[in-house]
Formats: structure tokens, C-alpha cells, sequence
């Protein structure tokens, strides 16, 4: 089963069905279904490789996921915002066999890459890239199998039906827009593409709302938050899922006069958009929840939450040792399971739900963004100027004013032309707001960089 067989079934059963809709119009499903047709047929020359998807427009990026599952390829998407240097990294490491860029005479144009590109990935459904703590990007390879499996999951809990329509809103190189894309097309439904500018514009946003009355929109809490700050009066005909970074209590409180139901929803992109979705009843009621139907998790004995099912991830694109790590066989309620390692913390409750109590390792969620602070830091230290840079997040206690701040040591350090410089190698969400020139880092007795002393 892929995401092609899904929305053909539907293609063929409701032809005239909106498939998309748009401030520029409708796309039906069978109008869908043969622009999709047309360009598969220009991707088949590529079948089991991998092509690029340069674009943030979320009509398209529906159509390029069904075309390549139609032919056979995986599809990565590509970050908008990341700089030149940046996207040379991406496009360096993930070899694609051709990109995929808005047309004149098509939708999309495919553009042939030099080089020699990827093959035997009939199995992938996509690849979506990672902040990695060891200084450069991972690729997350997700199979069909996977990618069918969540589906199926998402349209249970928290639930999509046929007929209704879901808002796609979300930057497409962020694996929650997939579930925007396809979700609604898997099941009957309609996606709702709202103007790209609505992400940053909660006025846009607010608009779209107004205007196509959505029965799900999904934001992470740093959206919604600015929603709620510019006076968003809500859609109380909708299902809101909150997810991407921590659904604090205070915002429960105003998402819950906003919205029909309000869901907490979690899960890392080894686990293929979300793993487990909670129905928020009051403000003191946030928790992970219960995994999602055909998945399952639980906690290490060391409080670590464990993973497992077939919604997992094949593993890490070239790095087998990486997948090796995190991939890895343990005890579970359903007994030895294949398990993904998510770095995530959790506590048991009384009531059998997992409360979320932040990362063990050197990751932080940024308005949504998944960011390695080891990343930025060994970005930073490749400048002449630099010779160590430490990354912290400040302000946590306050997700309004929460920022990253770069600590860098060095000879003659001028911080607006490192910022010039960093502007060119990393996307705005890895840039760190405050860059502070130090003379030395604060060491433990123990001889490492004291992070705690730099908060």
C-alpha cells in the first residue's frame, strides 16, 4: 500500500470530489489524479532513486508526494529558508537524480541533477533531513510501509473522515506538513493550501481559517501562540492538534476556547510524523497520550521513551552506525521490539500516561524547528575567527522569549560579520539570536563546558 494506491481509490470512486482548495480555486480528484499521472510518467526514468522538491507551495508538494509514489521515487524536500551553502550540503549528501522546481508549461518541471545519483530505494517513500549533533545534517528515510501505516493511525486518532478537509500550512522540508498533504487525500477528505506567508502571518492565517473553515488545523505551540497574541478568535467547528515542541498548561487554557477538540500530539521523524496523540479535557490535562493505532511505546527503566511498531523509519541515509545506535532491539509490553531511542525523557503518571520532561542530550525543539546544538556549534567553530563555541537555549521558562545564544571564544571576533557568515551556511531557525564574544568558557571540575553557568 502507498499514498498513490490510497488516493486512487478515491480518484476513481469521487472524480469530482474537492481534492485541493485554494484562495486560487479547486483542484478536484480527478483532476488531480491525471496532473499526478502526467508527471509520474516524467519521474519513472528515476524509479528507486531519490528527486528534490524545491518549492514551499503546498498544492504542489501534494502533488509531487503522489507522483513519486506513483513512479516508484522517493522525494526529499527542500528547506526554503536554508542558505546557498546550506542546500549544496543537502543536495551533496542526498545525491537525487533530479529536482523538481514550479513550471511554465507544468505544475512542475523536472530538472536533471549531474552526478551520479541514488538507486534502490523502491522501499522509501521520502527522506527529510535533521539537525545532526556530530556538525552536519542526518536523512531520515521513511518507507511506504511506514508512511501508510501512520496514515491509517492519524485517520483514527486524532481522526480525519471522508468529506472533511484538513489546513496544509506547514514549511514542507518539517515532516508534519505530510500529514497536511496526504492525510486528507488517503482518506476522501480535502486539503485546505493556504497562502505560504500564513506560517509567519497570523492575520493570513486567521483569514484562510475564516475563509475555508478547516475541521483540523495543526500548528506547534510557538504558532499558536502567536495566533492567540495577535487576537485569533478561534474555529470552533475545528480540531486543533498541538505538536512540535512542549503544549505548555497556560496555553491549553486559551487553545481550549479556541477549537472543537484540542489534541496533544507527539512524536519525533524517526517515527514518521506523530506516535501518539492525547485529547486535551482541561488545562492541568496534558500528556503524551496513548500511542497511535498499529504503534506502540513506553519507557526505558532509565526514563527514556521507547518507540516501536511499524510506523518506524528505515533508519539514517549512510549511516548505518548512527541507525544502529538509535534503532535497537528492547523489552517492551508487546515483548522484543525493534525500538527507536527518541532522547526524549519521560515520568509515568498515576494514570498510566507518559508526562514529557524535556531532552538528555544536546537537542532542543525551537518553535517547532528540531535542532542539534552541536550542529551550530561546530558550524561556528569552521569560522577563522572562532576556535570554540558553545550553543545554549535561553529564556526556557518563557517560550515567548525562548532563543538560542552562541558563547564563542576567539582572536578579534566581530559579531556582525559572523552573523553575515552564519547566515549563509544555516537556516534562520539554527541562527542563534545572541552571538556573545567570551574570553573563556566556564569549566565543571570535571574539566567540561559548564552549560548550566551559561543560561
Amino acid at each position: 500500500m502507498t499514498v498513490w494506491t490510497a488516493f486512487l481509490e478515491h480518484a476513481e470512486r469521487q472524480p469530482e470530489h474537492p481534492a485541493i482548495r485554494s484562495d486560487a480555486g479547486v483542484v478536484a480528484y480527478g483532476e488531480l489524479r491525471a496532473r499526478a499521472d502526467d508527471l509520474g510518467s516524467w519521474l519513472e526514468p528515476f524509479r528507486g532513486g531519490l528527486v528534490a522538491l524545491d518549492t514551499g507551495d503546498p498544492a504542489l508538494g501534494a502533488l509531487a508526494y503522489l507522483a513519486a509514489a506513483r513512479s516508484g521515487c522517493a522525494l526529499t524536500p527542500l528547506n526554503q529558508d536554508s542558505p546557498p551553502l546550506h542546500r549544496a550540503v543537502l543536495l551533496a549528501d542526498a545525491r537525487p537524480a533530479a529536482v523538481l522546481r514550479p513550471g511554465k508549461t507544468m505544475p512542475l518541471d523536472v530538472v536533471r541533477e549531474p552526478g551520479v545519483p541514488r538507486a534502490g530505494l523502491e522501499e522509501v517513500a521520502y527522506l527529510l533531513y535533521t539537525s545532526g549533533s556530530t556538525g552536519g545534517p542526518k536523512g531520515v528515510l521513511v518507507s511506504h510501509r511506514a508512511l501508510a501505516d501512520r496514515l491509517t493511525g492519524l485517520a483514527a486518532v486524532p481522526g480525519l473522515r471522508a468529506g472533511q478537509a484538513m489546513l496544509a500550512m506547514t514549511a514542507l522540508s518539517f515532516d508534519i506538513s505530510i500529514a497536511e498533504l496526504l492525510l486528507p487525500l488517503t482518506v476522501g477528505g480535502t486539503v485546505v493550501a493556504a497562502p505560504e506567508e500564513a506560517r509567519l502571518d497570523p492575520e493570513i492565517f486567521a483569514a484562510a481559517v475564516r475563509r475555508h473553515s478547516p475541521d483540523v488545523v495543526q500548528a506547534t505551540p510557538s504558532f499558536w501562540r502567536l495566533a492567540v497574541a495577535a487576537g485569533w478568535p478561534g474555529a470552533p467547528g475545528a480540531d486543533l492538534w498541538c505538536g512540535g515542541e512542549e503544549l505548555t498548561t497556560t496555553l491549553a487554557a486559551h487553545l481550549l476556547t479556541r477549537g472543537r477538540r484540542l489534541w496533544n500530539v507527539y512524536g519525533p521523524t524517526e517515527a514518521t510524523i506523530w506516535a501518539s496523540a492525547h485529547e486535551v479535557s482541561s488545562a492541568d490535562d496534558v500528556a503524551l497520550g496513548a500511542a497511535l493505532p498499529g504503534s506502540g511505546r513506553c519507557l526505558s527503566p532509565e526514563g527514556e521513551i521507547l518507540l516501536y511498531g511499524h510506523g518506524l523509519a528505515l533508519g539514517y541515509l549512510d549511516r548505518p552506525d548512527l541507525t544502529a545506535d538509535r534503532f535497537r532491539p528492547r523489552e517492551t509490553p508487546d515483548g522484543t521490539r525493534l525500538c527507536y531511542h527518541t532522547g526524549d525523557r519521560g515520568r509515568l503518571r498515576g494514570d498510566g500516561r507518559i508526562e514529557f520532561l524535556g531532552r538528555d542530550d544536546d537537542q532542543v525543539k525551537l518553535r517547532g524547528h528540531r535542532i542539534e546544538l552541536g550542529e551550530i556549534e561546530r558550524t561556528l567553530e569552521t569560522h577563522e575567527s572562532v576556535s570554540e563555541a558553545v550553543v545554549v537555549v535561553s529564556a526556557r521558562d518563557d517560550p515567548a522569549r525562548t532563543h538560542l545564544t552562541a558563547f564563542v571564544v576567539g582572536e578579534g571576533v566581530d559579531v556582525r560579520s559572523l552573523r553575515r557568515w552564519l547566515a549563509e551556511r544555516l537556516p534562520a531557525a539554527m541562527r542563534p539570536a545572541r552571538i556573545e564574544p567570551v574570553a573563556a568558557l566556564p569549566r565543571t571540575t570535571a574539566g567540561k563546558v559548564d552549560r548550566r553557568a551559561l543560561r
